[in-house]
C-alpha cells in the first residue's frame, strides 16, 4: 500500500532566451545532478482519470522504476497536490498495479474509475503518451525552508506527435510553503520565468487527443464555515479564485487558450477583486494595491475579450447592408503576452504567499464573518437596485456603475455561500442572473459603438456603418434591463433571517 503524500510545489515555464542562464544558476559539480526520467503515462480515450483530478505513470528513474498517482486536492491552485510513489521491479516496461495505491484518497478515486469503466463494460486505462526527460536537480536551503529544484528538458511524444518540455520546479523539502513561493518570485523576477500549471499529464493528455485548446477552467465554491475568521475565509477565497486564475492564465500563455479562457479568468479577477474590495479592509493582512495590480490585469485581458465580443457584432451588422471591414490589430490585445507577463507572475505569487498564511483571528470589536458578510449583502443589493425604474433615462456612467455593483452583489453572494442556506442563496443569485445578462448585453454595445467610432476615427470608414447600427440598438437594450432589475430587487434577501453572532 502506497504511504499518504503532500507535495507543496511551483511549476515555472522557461522560455528559449532564459535557458542557459537557469542551467549555469543549477549547475554544482557537488551540489547537483543530473538525472534521466522516461514516464508512460496511463488514461481512457475520454480522460477518464485526468477527469478524476488524477494523473498515473510508471516511471524509469535511471535504473529503478517507480509508479506514481497524484491527484488534485479540493479548490486545488496547483501548489499542493497529494501524491503516492511505489517502487516496482522489473527491467522492462512493467504494467501499472492500483491496488497499491488503495487506502488513499488518490487510490480511492482511481478504484473508482476502474469500477465504473468496468461496470459500463470499457476498457480500462491504457498507455496515452511517454515523456523523455533530462533533469537538473539540486536541493538548496532558502529563507524559510529548503527546497529542490528540478529543471526539466525534453519531450512529450504520442504517437508520432511530439511537443518540447523547458520547465523548472520547486518543490518544498521542509519548512513552510512560503519558502516555496518566495523561492519562485524570485527566480521569475531573475530570469523572466512565469508560474505554469499545463503539468506534463496534461500537455501529454492534449498531444494524445490532436488537440490545440486546454479546458476551461470554471469557478469553484470556497469551503467557508460561519465559525472562521474574516481573514481565514478571505485566505480561502484567495486560494480558490487563484485556481480558477492560474489555470486559464496558464492556457493562454501556453497558446493553448481561446476566448472563453479569456473570459473565466478574468470573472475570476473581478471575483477576487471584489471579496477584497467588500471585505478586505476588516483584515489587516490584505493589501490595498492588490486590487489594483488585478484590476491591470483585468482591463489588458478586457482588450483581447473586447475584441472578441465585437466579433460577434459583425453578423448582425453586415445583415443591416453594413459593409465588410476589418478592425486595426493592436499588440495590446494579445492575452498569451498578457498571461506571460512576470508582473503577472509575481503578482499571483503574491496573492498564494497570501492564501497560505496563517490565518488572523478577528479583533474583538469587529463583526464575526456571518454578521459581516450579511452587512456587504445589504449595502450592495440597495445601492444597486434602489433605481430600478428610471434605469434607461440614468446616465451611461450611472448605468455602467449599477452593472458593476450588480457584479459585485453576485460575486460576494457565490463566494460566501457556504456560510448561508444553501437553497436560498441560489434562489437569490438566480434571481440576479438576467439582469446581469442584460446590463452585459448594453454593455457589449456601448463598447462596439465607441471602439467602431474610434476605428473610423483611425482609418477604417466602413466602421461608421457599424458604430451606428449599435448606437441605434441601445436604447432598446437599457429599456430590456428594466423587468429583470425589478426581479433582481424583488429577490428575497436571505441575510436578513439568518441568526448572526457579533
Amino acid at each position: 500500500m502506497a504511504g499518504e503524500g503532500r507535495e507543496i510545489e511551483l511549476k515555472l515555464h522557461v522560455p528559449s532566451d532564459a535557458v542557459a542562464a537557469v542551467e549555469r544558476a543549477l549547475h554544482d559539480r557537488t551540489r547537483s545532478s543530473l538525472v534521466h526520467l522516461q514516464a508512460a503515462y496511463f488514461d481512457t480515450p475520454a480522460h477518464d482519470v485526468a477527469a478524476a483530478g488524477l494523473a498515473w505513470r510508471v516511471r524509469r528513474e535511471s535504473n529503478r522504476w517507480v509508479q506514481t498517482l497524484k491527484g488534485a486536492v479540493a479548490n486545488g491552485d496547483g501548489l499542493v497536490r497529494e501524491e503516492h510513489n511505489v517502487p516496482m521491479k522489473g527491467r522492462a516496461w512493467p504494467s501499472p498495479d492500483a491496488t497499491v495505491f488503495a487506502g488513499t484518497p488518490a487510490g480511492d478515486r482511481l478504484t473508482e474509475v476502474l469500477e465504473r469503466l468496468s461496470e459500463a463494460g470499457l476498457e480500462p486505462p491504457a498507455e496515452r503518451f511517454r515523456t523523455d526527460i533530462h533533469r537538473l536537480v539540486r536541493r538548496q536551503k532558502v529563507p524559510g525552508g529548503t527546497v529542490e529544484f528540478a529543471f526539466d528538458r525534453g519531450v512529450i511524444r504520442s504517437g508520432s506527435a511530439s511537443t518540447e518540455v523547458c520547465e523548472l520546479e520547486i518543490e518544498l523539502v521542509s519548512g513552510a510553503p512560503a519558502a516555496v513561493i518566495r523561492t519562485a518570485r524570485r527566480w521569475a523576477a531573475r530570469y523572466g520565468l512565469w508560474a505554469d500549471t499545463v503539468n506534463k499529464a496534461m500537455r501529454g493528455g492534449l498531444l494524445a487527443d490532436g488537440a490545440t485548446t486546454a479546458p476551461v477552467a470554471r469557478g469553484a465554491r470556497p469551503d467557508l464555515h460561519a465559525g472562521m475568521s474574516v481573514d481565514d475565509a478571505l485566505r480561502t477565497i484567495t486560494r480558490t479564485c487563484l485556481a480558477q486564475i492560474q489555470r486559464n492564465l496558464s492556457a493562454l500563455a501556453n497558446d493553448l487558450g481561446q476566448p472563453e479562457h479569456v473570459h473565466m479568468a478574468r470573472v475570476a479577477i473581478r471575483k477576487l477583486r471584489t471579496v477584497l474590495r467588500e471585505l478586505g479592509p476588516l483584515s489587516p493582512a490584505v493589501q490595498p494595491e492588490w486590487g489594483d495590480r488585478l484590476g491591470e490585469v483585468f482591463a489588458r485581458l478586457g482588450e483581447a475579450r473586447d475584441r472578441d465580443v465585437l466579433a460577434t457584432h459583425l453578423p448582425a451588422i453586415e445583415a443591416a447592408g453594413g459593409p465588410a471591414f476589418a478592425l486595426p490589430e493592436h499588440a495590446s490585445t494579445d492575452a498569451a503576452e498578457v498571461a506571460r507577463d512576470p508582473a503577472v507572475t509575481a503578482l499571483v505569487l503574491d496573492l498564494l504567499e497570501y492564501s497560505y498564511g496563517s490565518p488572523l483571528a478577528d479583533a474583538d470589536d469587529a463583526p464575526r464573518l456571518m454578521a459581516a458578510v450579511a452587512g456587504e449583502l445589504k449595502r450592495l443589493h440597495r445601492q444597486t437596485l434602489r433605481e430600478v425604474g428610471h434605469f434607461p433615462t440614468l446616465p451611461e456612467e450611472a448605468q455602467h456603475q449599477v452593472r458593476k455593483r450588480l457584479k459585485r452583489l453576485r460575486y460576494t453572494a457565490e463566494l460566501t455561500a457556504s456560510i448561508f442556506p444553501r437553497r436560498q442563496v441560489r434562489a437569490y443569485v438566480a434571481a440576479l442572473a438576467p439582469a446581469q445578462d442584460a446590463l452585459g448585453s448594453l454593455n457589449d454595445l456601448v463598447v462596439a459603438r465607441d471602439t467602431f467610432a474610434a476605428a473610423a476615427q483611425a482609418g477604417v470608414p466602413e466602421a461608421w456603418f457599424a458604430s451606428g447600427w449599435a448606437a441605434a440598438q441601445i436604447p432598446a437594450a437599457a429599456a430590456a434591463c428594466v423587468k429583470p432589475l425589478r426581479q433582481a430587487a424583488d429577490a428575497p434577501r436571505y441575510w436578513r433571517t439568518t441568526k448572526r453572532s457579533r
